[in-house]
């Protein structure tokens, strides 16, 4: 019983539902979101996540907040059960490969073997038609501020597998996601796919080029895991000042967020507008401080070193002024700050 009620998860009725909820419960306790998450025992990333709509969430964690903080449930939210999720995920990526390929191969290491075989002992013997393995071109761009601020995607939100990249943002993002989109066809001459994940409420853009994976490996980004790897900025980008500064908007616009954090003082509720970057990486959590601490914005490393925090509203300003942002979706907050009374300032 214990297990299911683990693998259950909440779908709240309408966009921004679960956003409010998180928000109205957060306000109602008076804590910062780093204490709630502590009470709710997620990590503080996993809590900004379920506050962007990123991720559903555990019914455990949803029943758990709606009793510390007395805000009730939504109404009409619906429970999925995520093994059943995940089966369905399963089946619809079975159903894509016998398209692709023919078959479900459940054994890839024996597949593999028995290519190599196949390959050594006949296949390389074989009379190729004209064009052969050979790659796809694409355009090969110099080092500029636009690349910089595709790497800083990449360090972000952006993945290398050996025959494609992709980048993955939530669905609340589909205009930064056209904005990717366009930036990837000015730079490389190819327009990417992109897929929309609904019940994972994602989108996904995907570019399948081998030569492109080579490329992005040439300019410093890796393959496979960043957090294993503990990737950072690579030298070409640090040793640009407007590299730099282009690289971080496209790293705080992938794994940053723009917030509201709000705090009673004798019965006087106080609101300031902060900055946070996330990333499980330290070297490249010790570049972003180091490169706001030398663009005179004041910032600091959360004691868990995995936040870079910029908290005084002179310090927000002069990064919104001197770096900016090109996500819609942190535009639309920092207005929202800007147009409001309320806000100390």
């Amino acid at each position: 019983m214990l297990e299911s009620f683990k693998n259950k998860r909440i779908k709240f009725d309408r966009k921004g539902d679960q956003r409010d909820f998180i928000l109205k419960s957060k306000e109602s306790l008076g804590i910062t979101s780093l204490k709630l998450a502590k009470k709710l025992k997620v990590h503080q990333r996993t809590l900004s996540d379920w506050t962007r709509e990123k991720f559903t969430m555990p019914q455990s964690s949803v029943k758990k907040l709606s009793q510390l903080s007395n805000i009730p449930i939504p109404k009409n939210c619906l429970v999925i059960d995520l093994k059943d999720h995940l089966k369905k995920i399963g089946q619809k990526g079975g159903k894509k490969r016998v398209f692709l390929y023919g078959k479900v191969t459940l054994n890839e290491e024996y597949r593999n073997k028995r290519w190599k075989e196949w390959w050594k002992g006949i296949g390389q013997y074989k009379e190729k038609p004209e064009g052969f393995n050979s790659l796809i071109k694409i355009k090969i761009p110099s080092k500029t501020e636009r690349l910089a601020e595709f790497t800083g995607i990449m360090l972000g939100d952006g993945g290398i597998a050996p025959y494609h990249i992709h980048i993955t943002l939530s669905d609340e993002e589909k205009e930064y996601a056209n904005y990717i989109t366009n930036l990837i066809i000015k730079l490389f001459g190819v327009k990417p796919k992109i897929y929309e994940i609904k019940k994972a409420k994602a989108v996904d853009i995907v570019i399948q080029r081998k030569n492109l994976v080579d490329f992005c490996q040439e300019i410093g980004l890796v393959l496979g895991s960043k957090v294993k790897k503990q990737v950072d900025v690579p030298e070409w980008v640090k040793m640009d000042k407007n590299f730099l500064i282009a690289c971080i908007r496209g790293l705080i616009d992938t794994d940053g967020c723009f917030y509201i954090n709000s705090y009673y003082v004798n019965n006087k509720k106080y609101s300031y507008f902060k900055i946070a970057f996330t990333n499980s990486s330290f070297p490249l959590i010790q570049t972003v401080f180091t490169a706001l601490t030398e663009l005179n914005i004041n910032a600091r490393i959360s004691k868990n070193k995995k936040d870079v925090r910029i908290e005084g509203n002179m310090y927000v300003n002069k990064y919104i002024d001197e770096i900016g942002s090109n996500n819609k979706k942190h535009l639309d907050k920092i207005k929202q700050w800007k147009n409001n009374p309320n806000m100390v300032k």
